[in-house]
C-alpha cells in the first residue's frame, strides 16, 4: 500500500530576493540612461541606510527623478530654482509641496524639518557654504543632513580625459572638461576634507563620511554617456528625460551591470555624508 503525504510548497521561497542595489538600478533603468542609472543607483543604495524622520526636505530636487526612484510615499517638500524642473517634479507625485527658491536663501521657518537630503547638488551651486548654513537653520535640533557631493576625484577617474593627457593631448582634455562642466553646470569640485571642513563650519557634527561610486562606475558613466545625449539634450525642452527601456532590456542591463552597483570600493569618487545639527 502506498501512502501519499501532502507536500506544501512555499512559493514565496522560490521568489528571487532582490537586493537594495538591484531594486534601485531597475527603477532607474526604466526612467534614465544607463550612465545616469549606474551612478544614481549607487547613491540611492547608500541613502537607504539613513533613517529619515519626517518632515523631509529635498534641496535641489530637480525634476523629481531621485524621489521617483527612492521614496515609496510622498515626502514633505522639494526645493529647486528651475520652474520647468519643478513642473516636471509635480508630475511624479513624490512631493507634498514644491518650492521655487534659491537654496542659499530658503523662505522656510527656523527648525521646520527633521531631515534634509541633497543628491549631487552642492557642486552645482556657487557659494555652497550658504546652503549649508540655511540647511542648519531650517533643521530641527538633532535633525539629519544627508548628502552626496561630487569630489575632485571624479574627473581623475573618467576614461577619456585622463587618456588624452596620457598621450600628450592635455589641451583637448582641458577643453572637454570645461565643456562638460558648462553643460552640467558644475562650479565646484573639492576634496572630501574640504567639503567636511565647510559642513562643520556651518555648525554640523559629522556622523558618517565615506567615498562611494567606484572609479569603475565613473568610467562606465564616461563610456555610456554618449547614449544619454539624446535624452539629456531634450530634457530642458521636455522637462524630463525620455527613455525607452522595455522590460527585457532592463533585465539584460541589470544582469550585466548590477555587480558594479553592488560592489563597494574604498577608492570612491563621490562623497556620501551624514551630519547632525548640534
Amino acid at each position: 500500500m502506498i501512502e501519499y503525504f501532502p507536500v506544501r510548497i512555499n512559493f514565496s521561497d522560490k521568489k528571487k530576493k532582490v537586493s537594495i542595489a538591484e531594486k534601485y538600478l531597475r527603477r532607474y533603468l526604466k526612467i534614465a540612461p544607463l550612465s545616469v542609472a549606474l551612478c544614481r543607483s549607487v547613491e540611492a543604495k547608500n541613502f537607504s541606510s539613513v533613517k529619515m524622520k519626517p518632515p523631509i526636505l529635498d534641496i535641489g530636487c530637480g525634476f523629481g527623478e531621485f524621489a521617483q526612484v527612492f521614496f515609496e510615499d510622498a515626502i514633505d517638500m522639494g526645493v529647486d530654482n528651475s520652474p520647468l524642473d519643478l513642473f516636471a517634479a509635480s508630475k511624479v507625485k513624490k512631493y507634498k509641496n514644491l518650492l521655487l527658491a534659491d537654496a542659499r536663501d530658503l523662505p522656510l521657518a527656523n527648525g521646520s524639518y527633521s531631515t534634509i537630503i541633497s543628491v549631487s547638488t552642492m557642486e552645482h551651486i556657487k557659494n555652497a557654504d550658504k546652503v549649508f548654513k540655511e540647511a542648519y537653520r531650517v533643521l530641527k535640533p538633532s535633525g539629519t543632513f544627508a548628502i552626496t557631493i561630487e569630489t575632485d576625484r571624479v574627473d581623475k577617474h573618467t576614461l577619456y580625459r585622463p587618456f588624452l593627457k596620457k598621450i600628450g593631448m592635455n589641451f583637448l582634455s582641458k577643453v572637454l572638461t570645461r565643456e562638460f562642466n558648462t553643460l552640467f553646470h558644475r562650479h565646484l569640485l573639492l576634496s572630501r576634507k574640504e567639503w567636511e571642513k565647510r559642513i562643520k563650519k556651518a555648525g554640523f557634527v559629522i556622523e558618517e563620511s565615506r567615498y562611494i561610486v567606484s572609479p569603475t562606475v565613473i568610467q562606465l558613466f564616461d563610456i555610456f554617456l554618449i547614449t544619454a545625449w539624446p535624452s539629456q539634450l531634450l530634457r530642458p525642452i521636455l522637462g524630463k528625460r525620455i527613455v525607452y527601456h522595455p522590460e527585457f532590456f532592463v533585465n539584460l542591463l541589470t544582469a550585466l551591470f548590477l555587480k558594479y552597483v553592488d560592489d563597494e570600493e574604498s577608492s570612491g569618487t563621490v562623497l556620501f555624508l551624514v551630519a547632525r545639527k548640534a
